[in-house]
This record gives C-alpha cells, structure tokens and sequence, in this order.
C-alpha cells in the first residue's frame, strides 16, 4: 500500500487542507499515516508554545553530586556549579517589574524556579515568527526524510543508520499471515548483529485479542515451540537463544495468551510464518 508524502502530511499537521478527496480517505483509515502526522502536529504545538511564564526548577546541590559521581569527574569539580560560597543557592536574577515571578521556599533541595524567558518584551512578542518557525522545523524533518531516501516503500520514516562500523545482517525473514477469526499480519526478520547475537524482529499490524500476544519459534510440525517473549506494541525485538538452530525451528508463531498464568501455547494463534533464509 503506497502511503501519504511526508511533506503533504507536514502541512495538514500545520493547518493546511492539500491533497485530494483520496488522500483524506486513506489518512482517516491508515494507522501508519495517522501515527507519522501525529508526530509532526506534535512537532507543531512544542514549536509554538508561547514561552513566557514558563519555568524551569533549579536542580539540588544532591543532582550534581550524583552527575559527578557517574561521570567519574576530578575532585576539583565536587562543588554544585550553581551554588554560591558558603552554599547559598544562586538565585535568578530579578524579572522586570511588569512579570510577576512567583517565590519558592528554600528548602534545601531546590531553589526559586528560574524563568525560561523572563524579559517583559518576549511576552509580547507576535505568534507569527513561532508558527513560521514549527513550519521550518516540520518541513526541513520530512524534507531531510526524502532526501536521505530513510521513507521506506510505505512512506513511513525510519531510523537512518549513524555508524560507519560493522552492521547487522539479515540471516531470514517471513511474512506473517493472520490465521482464522484473526486479521493481523505483517513480517518476521532475523539479523545477527556483529558480536554473533541473532535477534528476531516482528512488525505487526495492530488487532484487539483477548489475552496478550507470545512470540515463539517452532519446528515445521509445530511439535516443538520455543518462547521468545511477549510482543506489547506492534514493533518488538527478541533474542534468539544460542542452542536454537532456525533450521530446525523456522517457524514463526504469534499467540493470543489468555492471562491464566499458563506457560505453554495457547493453541490460538494469530499470525504465522515460516522463515526463508536472506541470500
């Protein structure tokens, strides 16, 4: 299924009506599409929240210590930044008379809340520049998205690869069929990434079930099912344990487990597939 540009879903997220009666349709019946303008609306209202007022707590001497002491850093750096000799708390500088800035008792784990942007004329500053800018933020990300080719066939955005090191490889894959009074179906793929360790990971389109869904691998016969964790969302990455040869267990089976507290298969499967090895 061909799904929305990325730059025609920036603009609906910013108000904008483009695109045709279809486009609409398959936007209102599109879980992918949906998720994807949700994201950028998202991206819209951060962008142009209005900043005055707002206020950030000032952190206790208690949470440098503790960056400190997870860094590692010199003993020479012990002392709280934002502390004053004789630990006293720096205290933010006072606002214009026209903001009021409401106090906060010291009690010695944080100090007054310091504004974000305390000068009077930020306030009245106009929304037309914040809104000019949440359009530049949303249309450079889907922009950025086509350009680096990181849209998969679906048009949904994906994770771009940040290493130049050694990266996974693709050992098996499987499209993952609904079987009967279920309507669930998406893929299976197995890569072993560079220190040897195989995961498998399901792509699973969304459908309410009873009980949660269990991620095995199977023997061909489905005699023999191995567990391999539960899948929460639509998306999940499990480890394949060592001893298990996919050769012998190349099925891939999703159950719906009724919350029974029984381990073993419930017999009610969703999906299924049967893995192929990725030349």
């Amino acid at each position: 299924m061909e799904h929305l540009d990325a730059e025609l879903l920036s603009l609906r997220a910013l108000g904008e009506t483009p695109g045709t009666e279809a486009d609409a349709d398959h936007l209102a019946t599109c879980p992918e599409c949906a998720a994807t303008l949700q994201g950028f609306q998202r991206v819209a209202e951060i962008a142009t929240l209005e900043p005055a007022g707002i206020t950030l707590d000032r952190p206790s001497a208690r949470t440098w210590t503790a960056i400190h002491q997870a860094l590692g850093l010199s003993p020479a750096l012990a002392a709280d930044p934002l502390a004053r000799p004789g630990g006293q708390a720096d205290q933010p500088a006072a606002p214009p008379a026209e903001v009021e800035t409401p106090s906060t008792p010291d009690d010695g784990l944080a100090a007054a809340p310091i504004p974000l942007r305390p000068g009077g004329k930020n306030r009245r500053r106009p929304r037309l520049w914040m809104a000019a800018a949440a359009a530049g933020i949303i249309l450079g990300t889907a922009a950025g998205w086509t350009a680096a080719g990181v849209l998969g066939q679906g048009g949904t955005p994906s994770a771009a690869p940040t290493q130049s090191g050694p990266v996974a490889l693709v050992l098996a894959e499987t499209p993952l069929t609904p079987l009967a009074a279920h309507t669930g179906s998406g893929e299976a793929q197995v890569e072993q990434l560079p220190d040897g360790t195989r995961q498998l990971t399901i792509r699973l389109s969304a459908e309410k079930t009873s009980g949660y869904r269990q991620v095995w691998v199977g023997t061909s016969d489905l005699s023999g099912m191995v567990s391999l964790g539960v899948l929460a969302d639509g998306t999940g990455t499990f480890t394949i344990p060592t001893g298990i040869d996919l050769a012998q267990y190349p099925v891939v089976d999703i159950s719906n487990q009724a919350y029974n507290g029984n381990p073993a298969h419930s017999d009610d499967s969703v999906a299924r597939g049967k893995l192929s090895p990725k030349a």
